[in-house]
């Protein structure tokens, strides 16, 4: 098994050792990097699951599930969906649903989940991870871990929020340690009114767009 790079400190009573953590290692260390530039729904709902409910699944099955599962004529033409994620969840017996809410109801509410923001023009899946101050603790599948201002995140998000629901399985949400990973910390029920199964087929990045 290779054995990664480590960090040497000499000491009176003979060396010690730690491994080393690069830059991107930390970035990742909760986050799947997305495999191919229209993935990142997939990546995402695979690092919500993964990273936040302690499900052991990683991008590829995601992908194949939601594939297997969903519209492969709309797949084809537009990419996959919310509706796409919330299908995959039915079928292993977890209850989803996207919300019209605000970044303020999720910080109360203490719920993880998937935004879709504009990036410069272009569709793109993250994974809300916590909020804290005016900062959104992001995990993007292509960018890794990033503290975004509350106010820069809520120009690019449509806020819709798409969550599993909590009465069904309670997710992590401001977990220290994610907020460590990127050298800052945080200071510091149950969203209504669900969007349409059409809004949730609005959201849906284009192939090839990210």
């Amino acid at each position: 098994m290779p054995v990664g790079p480590r960090f040497l400190l000499p000491t009176p009573i003979g060396d010690v050792s730690a491994p080393i953590r690069t830059m991107l290692d930390r970035k990742f260390a909760t986050v799947l990097k997305q495999r191919y530039d229209f993935s990142c729904g997939s990546a995402s709902l695979a690092s919500l699951l993964r990273f936040h409910y302690d499900l052991p699944v990683d991008e590829a099955q995601v992908f194949q599930g939601m594939w297997r599962n969903g519209d492969r004529a709309q797949i084809r033409k537009l990419g996959f969906s919310l509706l796409d994620m919330k299908r995959y969840l039915e079928a292993r017996g977890l209850a989803a649903n996207g919300f019209k809410v605000s970044l303020r109801d999720i910080q109360r509410r203490q719920v993880p989940g998937i935004a879709l923001v504009d990036m410069k023009g272009y569709k793109h899946f993250v994974v809300i991870k916590g909020i804290a101050g005016e900062n959104v603790l992001v995990g993007d599948p292509s960018r890794g871990l990033m503290i975004e201002p509350i106010a820069h995140f809520e120009q690019a998000w449509n806020g819709i929020y798409f969550v599993i629901d909590p009465d069904t399985r309670a997710g992590r949400f401001n977990a220290g340690a994610q907020w460590a990973s990127v050298a800052r910390a945080p200071t510091n029920g149950r969203f209504t009114n669900p969007v349409s199964l059409q809004a949730l087929w609005l959201t849906a990045p284009f192939f090839g767009e990210f």
